[in-house]
């Protein structure tokens, strides 16, 4: 790859819209798709004399966030208004954290595309509350206000400056959605706008230590997104540095029409959101024992996972396959250990099992075959009881039909099981061998290739069932004497 003239600096802010109950400052649920403005109260209206109060889930989510991610716990942490014009909340300024936010310095490991482990740092996290939607294409004269979203929990991740590619900048919010999927905290349904991001992007050439000037791309809310507009906004600033252009800070939108990024605000110097502590709200304790509570309860990651399943010579696209799905990552731990068979575990998770999901348009929760009954037909495999064609056309099928029912009758009463008896094999292929006297000279004379057309005609004469292995053993140990 040959090197650029610049270095590319990335930074994101990861928002994440939490799965509660109810939002984080007041009692109605918010979830998508509902009809506008039903989805609201007293309190996020910003009625006179209503008064916030804070959602102890949400506290929940955010420390085992932080605790995930090797986070620091702060205890006392405190709200802040946030003193900003939004039009779509209604109190006019926004219940979030500045000077004390509940998670502190942490990291994040996540694969590139490559296959490579990859760590990013992380400022901090901290809690918030999502404002309402401005609708504007409903009217040529007005814009629409939905507050339904107004007042809905947030996590707010804030990276360093670490990243260096829109590949890793994907790679690394396709991480996050899963370790929000694993703790359970959020959907991170891209596009219901339960996880977006801001990217800041700056260039600055390679041998320059000090960080080039920051700009900001809103509201990005795909991956594909993420990357393309990082890409043209690397390839605007260099173009503007090889002119001799000044980069000014400024914030800008990304246009998923045109693959290009436009400006909104010009942003020489850092916003004054005119922050104080909020006066509502008291300062909330975190104990030592609230701590290890969570910390038993946390799951095994999908990075940690990813790396085990690498160590286990899982190639890196069948892992990232694995991995995008918990239960199915959990369903293939299972079957592995009870087999202790990874390969064949593997085959049969991305195999038939991935297939009959995809062809029913289920999840794994749903599949209507147990661990410990797959495993049976596994071992049946394993053990030569089976053909792998039987279990994949035939049997694989009897048991989907009937989930209750054991492998073992399931076989027996179809007459599936595997052929064993050499002698009655022998018979068999010396017939075919008869049968075909001209690729049988062929094959004697050393065409190889017409081993595998005898070992077809003798798995269908014997309807599947005969040993693959052993009619290779018998049909070179014939094929010699005949």
């Amino acid at each position: 790859m040959v090197q650029t003239p610049y270095q590319t600096v990335i930074g994101l802010e990861i928002h994440i819209q939490l799965s509660t109950q109810s939002k984080i400052f007041a009692p109605e649920k918010f979830s998508f798709g509902q009809k506008p403005n039903h989805q609201v109260s007293l309190v996020s209206m910003a009625h006179p004399g209503s008064l916030p109060r804070i959602n102890e889930a949400a506290i929940q989510s955010a420390i085992k966030l932080g605790l995930a991610l090797d986070c620091s716990i702060q205890s006392p942490t405190y709200f802040d208004r946030k003193n900003y014009f939004y039009p779509d909340l209604p109190k006019g300024y926004q219940i979030s954290q500045d000077a004390k936010p509940i998670c502190g310095p942490g990291k994040v490991q996540f694969p590139d595309n490559q296959g490579n482990i990859k760590e990013i740092r992380i400022h901090h996290i901290h809690l918030e509350e999502d404002a309402g939607k401005s609708i504007h294409e409903l009217s040529p004269h007005y814009s629409m206000v939905d507050l339904n979203r107004a007042g809905a929990g947030l996590l707010e991740l804030v990276t360093q400056p670490d990243l260096e590619s829109p590949e890793d900048a994907a790679a690394l919010l396709m991480e996050m959605r899963r370790i929000v999927r694993y703790l359970g905290i959020s959907d991170g349904n891209m596009q219901e706008g339960n996880l977006r991001c801001d990217a800041n992007v700056s260039l600055k050439p390679w041998e320059q230590k000090e960080l080039g000037t920051r700009v900001e791309i809103k509201n990005i809310n795909s991956f594909s997104f993420l990357t393309k507009a990082l890409e043209f906004e690397i390839k605007r600033q260099t173009e503007y540095l090889q002119e001799g252009k000044k980069i000014i800070q400024e914030t800008r939108t990304f246009n998923p029409s045109n693959g290009r990024t436009s400006s909104m605000r010009d942003k020489e110097s850092a916003d004054d959101y005119r922050y104080f502590p909020e006066p509502d709200l008291l300062p909330i304790k975190i104990s030592p024992e609230n701590l290890d509570k969570v910390k038993r309860v946390l799951p095994k990651l999908s990075s940690k996972r990813y790396q085990d399943y690498r160590k286990n010579q899982i190639a890196h696209n069948e892992a990232l396959t694995l991995i995008e799905d918990q239960k199915l990552a959990d369903y293939f731990d299972q079957l592995s250990a009870i087999t202790g068979n990874f390969k064949e575990a593997l085959n049969w998770i991305l195999g038939p099992v991935k297939a009959h999901l995809n062809e029913e348009n289920i999840s794994i929760a749903e599949f209507p075959l147990e661990v410990h009954k797959l495993a049976e037909l596994l071992s049946m495999i394993l053990e030569g009881k089976i053909t792998r064609h039987l279990a994949r056309e035939k049997a694989f099928t009897l048991m989907l039909a009937s989930p209750n029912e054991g492998i073992k009758e399931i076989a027996k009463e179809h007459d599936l099981i595997q052929e064993n008896n050499e002698d009655e094999l022998e018979e068999l292929i010396l017939k075919i061998l008869k049968e075909n006297p001209n690729e049988t000279e062929r094959f004697k004379s050393g065409q190889k290739k017409l081993q595998g057309f005898f070992v077809g005609k003798i798995m269908k004469a014997s309807k599947g069932k005969a040993n693959p292995k052993k009619v290779n053993e018998v049909l070179r140990r014939l094929i010699a004497k005949f």
